[in-house]
Order: structure tokens, then sequence, then C-alpha cells
């Protein structure tokens, strides 16, 4: 008799089914512990960690950018990792870097980009009606840019958007969130395991 038993098309050779590594996806993209997931799905903590540390990988190999490898100072994101970060082994610091990222960017509607003109009218009345309704539904962060002039050179700062109190010359950069960042990440993670299975 033929196995009807669907196969796992994204952990291949794997015995955990889909639906349940579906489950795991969902417990990474929500940034839990493996500790949490491990009760949450009823897996061992080994294996749940050996499974986020390959969805890493395969963000590192096939994801959103390449990461710069040859480089030990190409480090952006490793001063703010999270707390159940600190502690990670050095051999293992890009992929978490990596990881980090690819969450900042699936936070982030690429068409909701935006920039802005502080010394334009119609650009400065835009950036107050954005912000006042990001207030209320955090989907618009509105971000200044100025120019200050320190040492041998100007250095641009970046800082909140305050309609009260701006300089002219700045830039309004508008950023556009997701309103659903856990679950844009689980659909670009189910997505990329698809095209290259752990």
């Amino acid at each position: 008799m033929a196995d009807t038993k669907p196969k796992n098309r994204r952990y291949r050779g794997s015995k955990i089914s889909e639906y349940k590594l579906r489950r795991v996806v969902e417990c990474f993209a929500k940034n839990m512990t493996v500790k949490d997931t491990a009760k949450t799905t009823r897996i061992s903590p080994q294996s749940i960690n050996a499974i986020f540390m390959r969805i890493r990988e395969r963000m590192r190999d096939h994801g959103l950018f390449r990461f710069n490898k040859t480089d030990p100072n190409h480090a952006p994101a490793k001063a703010i990792f999270g707390r159940k970060h600190r502690g990670v082994p050095t051999k293992y610091d890009e992929l978490y870097e990596i990881e980090f990222i690819h969450r900042v960017l699936c936070e982030q509607q690429p068409k909701g980009f935006q920039k802005l003109s502080a010394s334009k009218d119609e650009d400065i009345a835009k950036a107050r009606r954005l912000h006042a309704a990001g207030k209320k539904s955090g989907r618009h962060v509105v971000i200044e840019v100025q120019n200050v002039k320190q040492g041998e050179g100007p250095r641009r700062v970046s800082g909140q958007f305050d309609p009260l109190d701006f300089k002219e010359d700045s830039e309004l950069i508008v950023n556009e969130r997701h309103m659903d960042p856990e679950g844009n990440f689980f659909r670009y993670l189910w997505a990329l395991l698809l095209r290259h299975p752990l």
C-alpha cells in the first residue's frame, strides 16, 4: 500500500510534519525563544534550536541581501541585538545580524517610503498629516535628517520629526510600517523555505 502521508516540502527528510514546522516558523517570526517554542509545539529544544539555526542560514544564503562576510567589522545590527541574543557564540554573530536586519526590513512597506523637503510648504503639510496619523495608528513614522556642522565638515543627524520644531533645510523621511510585521515576516520565511528547504 502506497504511503499517503504528505511530505514536508520545506524540511526534507524530517519526521516533523509541515503543519508542525509551520507552527515552529510562526514562533520564530514572533521572536519567541527556543524554550518557549519547544513548550508551544511540544518539540524538543534541541530540535527547535537546530531549525532556528537553519532558518537563519537560509536567510544568509538566499535572503533579501548579501552579508559581507569578509569584513569582520561589518556588523550593523550587533549593537542592538535583543536581550535574548546576548551571549551568542562569536561564530554565529552573522546569523543573528542577518535575522535582525530581515526583521527590520519586513516591518516596512517598501512602496510606503517617501522623501520630503522641510523647505516646501506642501511637504511640511504632508509630513504633519502623516505624523499625526502615525501617532494614532502607528503606521507611519516621520524622521527628520539634519546636516549639522561638526569638526571638519557636516554630519547627518536623524531624529523624530517634531511638527513644531524643525529645520527648514532638513530632509524628512517617511516610513510606512506593516500593520502585521510578524505575519509579514512569517509569510516571507514560509515562501523562502518552499524555494530553499531546510
